[in-house]
């Protein structure tokens, strides 16, 4: 995980309630905003972080500077988030659990829980697409499988090891709870850093197939290229409510890390009255008639859960994947 920790300092001297802000002092937004999307432009994160800007912007009353920093399995942009100012001026998307493993693998430098939970603005779900070759011909999970294990296809594109599609295929091939029922036998699996690319590599045909967010997917789906065939969230997905999920097949569920929270988070440090200004100000931005017309026009679902369901989202995705020992899974088959 090269450079996943380059990117943290140490914040600047910090009075009780943090850099300018004086207890019992009311804050807001006295400066633009940057709005850290920790992976490639185009995948689900950046999605979202696209679709609020705009009633964000209006929330805030300042302008709103979204920054992708990719790498790392999105540790590289948290400790870019982790080492700035406390101050109510960056804040970061993210894509729980998809981050937890890599700080499992391989310490950054920094724990990403003692980041300061903002809000939950939405959720996404891991989708399996494939390219338009092939549209006709596969057209469910059992298709795709069928491919793998005939040998015509042999590979598929996923994130980087600890990513939530890494840890499905190799659940799904070597974990008996699972693997006795799925039997998938990919050959390879080709790592990209974020949805955007997985998405345009099976549009162009660099791989068969592979595994997004449907956030991130839909933009390649709705301008052609490929096509989505099912989602391994076993409650489907809004974005696309005509396929189904591996569990409507007949497939033990993976919702432990099948699904996606789009949460928001402060530096470590951001005090309370910065934490309850931004949050009240993202909660707002939640119910702006542009962001409700950008949910039903991509069809990602949105709502707001405040700073605990952000903080326990992390908390909770730790602890379910420590129980669970997927590193040892990871580190036996990658």
């Amino acid at each position: 995980m090269a450079g996943a920790g380059t990117a943290v300092s140490l914040a600047g001297c910090l009075t009780e309630e943090g850099p300018g802000v004086d207890a019992g002092e009311d804050w807001e937004p006295s400066e633009s905003i940057r709005y850290i999307v920790p992976y490639d432009e185009g995948g689900g994160t950046d999605v979202y972080a696209r679709g609020i800007v705009e009633p964000l912007t209006d929330a805030m009353g300042q302008d709103i500077q979204i920054d992708n920093v990719p790498g790392g399995g999105g540790l590289n942009g948290f400790g870019d988030l982790y080492g700035s100012q406390p101050d109510g001026h960056t804040i970061s998307g993210s894509a729980v659990p998809l981050e937890v493993t890599p700080q499992l693998l391989e310490d950054p430098g920094f724990d990403q829980r003692d980041l300061e939970g903002l809000g939950i603005i939405g959720r996404s779900t891991w989708c399996l697409v494939v390219n338009e070759e092939y549209q006709g011909e596969v057209e469910t999970f059992d298709d795709v499988r069928e491919k793998h294990n005939s040998g015509e296809w042999d590979s598929i594109g996923i994130q980087e090891p600890g990513s939530p599609q890494d840890i499905m295929t190799l659940l799904a091939k070597h974990e008996p709870e699972y693997a006795d029922e799925y039997d998938w036998q990919w050959e390879n699996r080709v790592q990209y850093t974020g949805t955007g690319p997985i998405a345009e590599a099976v549009t162009s045909g660099e791989v068969p197939c592979g595994i997004g967010t449907d956030a991130g997917t839909r933009p390649n789906v709705d301008s052609g290229g490929v096509y989505p065939v099912c989602t391994f969230f076993s409650e489907g997905t809004d974005v696309y409510p005509d396929i189904p999920s591996v569990t409507d097949e007949g497939y033990p569920d993976m919702d432990f890390v099948a699904g996606v929270n789009r949460g928001l988070y402060a530096p470590p440090d951001t005090p309370e009255s910065v934490i309850d200004e931004l949050s009240g100000r993202i909660e707002e931005a939640t119910q702006d008639q542009q962001y409700e017309e950008w949910s039903e026009e991509t069809g990602n679902p949105i709502f707001f859960e405040g700073p605990d369901a952000a903080n326990a989202a992390i908390d909770d995705a730790f602890e379910e994947f420590e129980d669970l020992e997927i590193v040892s899974l990871i580190e036996e088959h990658s």
